[in-house]
């Protein structure tokens, strides 16, 4: 009698301590801040540092780490690579129905240069409506899906700097991922292109910025202009810089770790979203041209822009 007494009250003070550890495992933000740095060094452990955030706190700490890569001095390649790790890393970590506020801050806070490179490897990568083929999204689920999320990142850009820079890029990656190209009159891009605050915008987007970024041979001119931006980088010598192994293992496994023993995530969003990684990471960007490329753009050497440098002249500082 007194041995079951003695367990069951062991058994009571173990049960009692486990709300105890369970809240100590939380990271305070502030514990999470003083790791900014190790996370722009090794941009995968950006993952497990999400995960042990409050979901809360998960999208202003993204921004904290957006900002101290802004800061940082190195090459437009360098950056943006640092910037793409870094966020693909954190929506692997997204708490449970948090995954479309995070996606949000990622056109909120990263630079509009460093979106050109974001905005088409989310959407190969990430957020391809084709890459599950076990799953087929028709249009009008692909719709919602798109509307809806597009509806979270033009809620947090509202106020920012350049937000409907960032709005068109972020329309440009839900077009691109669809798998259809761009057409002005296409019931997707009416409907996020009507989500816009005017009408005058609207109109910019539609009939210049759109056409330009998701042309053939994608053109940010228009956009970059706009937001008075910095120089786009080379997306393939920053594609390099990114580390394509490492991304490959990251990607390997983001499916499984966004299920539980119940369901998936959150919405059908996330299912297309972070299923089987299958388009080759450099493939679809090998054959583009840096922005100075074309002499017949204002923004080519012969106009007074400085040129973009071939990988082969970098320092060895800009690579991994």
């Amino acid at each position: 009698m007194k041995l079951k007494m003695l367990a069951m009250a062991s058994a009571a003070a173990v049960l009692s301590a486990l709300p105890a550890f369970a809240q100590e495992k939380a990271l305070p933000l502030a514990e999470a801040r003083a790791q900014i740095g190790s996370i722009v060094s090794d941009p995968v452990s950006m993952t497990s540092v999400m995960r042990q955030l409050e979901p809360e706190n998960q999208a202003s700490f993204l921004a904290d780490v957006n900002a101290a890569i802004s800061k940082m001095p190195g090459s437009n390649e360098e950056k943006a690579a640092k910037f793409l790790n870094v966020n693909k890393a954190a929506l692997k970590g997204a708490a449970k129905g948090n995954l479309a506020n995070l996606v949000a801050e990622v056109f909120a806070t990263v630079p509009p240069e460093a979106l050109t490179l974001i905005s088409e490897r989310f959407a190969a990568d990430l957020f391809n409506r084709n890459a599950d083929p076990t799953q087929t999204y028709f249009d009008d689920k692909y719709l919602e899906i798109a509307t809806n999320l597009f509806a979270r990142i033009e809620s947090r850009t509202e106020g920012t700097d350049d937000a409907q820079v960032r709005n068109a890029f972020a329309i440009a990656m839900l077009v691109r991922a669809s798998g259809s190209d761009y057409s002005a009159d296409s019931p997707l891009v009416d409907a996020l292109i009507g989500m816009l605050p005017d009408e005058a915008t609207r109109n910019e987007v539609k009939n210049e910025w759109l056409p330009a970024a998701l042309s053939e041979s994608p053109d940010y001119e228009p956009m970059l202009a706009e937001a008075d931006a910095g120089q786009q980088p080379n997306p393939e010598l920053a594609l390099q810089l990114s580390g394509p192994q490492l991304l490959d293992a990251m990607l390997q496994d983001i499916a499984s770790s966004l299920i539980d023993d119940a369901h998936r995530e959150t919405t059908p969003f996330s299912d297309q979203a972070f299923e089987s990684f299958r388009d080759p990471l450099v493939e679809s960007l090998g054959e583009q041209p840096p922005r100075t490329s074309d002499p017949s753009k204002p923004w080519s050497p012969s106009n007074g822009r400085d040129e973009q440098p071939d990988h082969e002249d970098l320092p060895n500082r800009y690579y991994y």
